[in-house]
């Protein structure tokens, strides 16, 4: 094989791989979910961190996902408690735990205020939202 052969063939190895990686779809948990708490949406980068927002109080989530577990917090401009410590910089925050199911399409949730322990009844469980 010639040598203009054997660089044009590297040549579109490369570009194959760049391509396929650049089509790599988003994670699991990655979309549009409606909530408890309203339209949440998702962004799950390629190391299973979990960002996104929520339009109650401006909130925000910050997580990350492992075996369809995602483990994080919310962080509000307001909420009925404020915690002692800032979190994002905010005082209202609290912890969150979403198990998805099998399929991916919805999940399970429960919510504490700060950093205390989650209690009966702080339900936030969510399905994808409708495309």
């Amino acid at each position: 094989m010639s040598i203009a052969c054997k660089t044009l063939a590297a040549i579109t190895l490369l570009c194959t791989a760049t391509l396929t990686q650049a089509a790599a779809p988003a994670g699991p948990a990655s979309g549009t979910w409606a909530t408890d708490f309203g339209t949440i949406t998702l962004v799950e980068d390629a190391q299973g961190m979990i960002s996104g927002a929520y339009e109650t109080d401006d909130g925000r989530i910050t997580g990350k996902i492992e075996n369809g577990v995602i483990e994080g917090f919310w962080v509000e401009s307001a909420s009925d408690y404020t915690c002692d410590t800032a979190k994002m910089g905010s005082r209202h925050w609290g912890r969150i735990r979403f198990e998805l199911n099998s399929a991916r399409t919805a999940w399970t949730g429960i919510w504490s205020y700060c950093n205390y322990e989650y209690l009966v009844g702080n339900v936030w469980n969510g399905k994808r939202a409708a495309k």
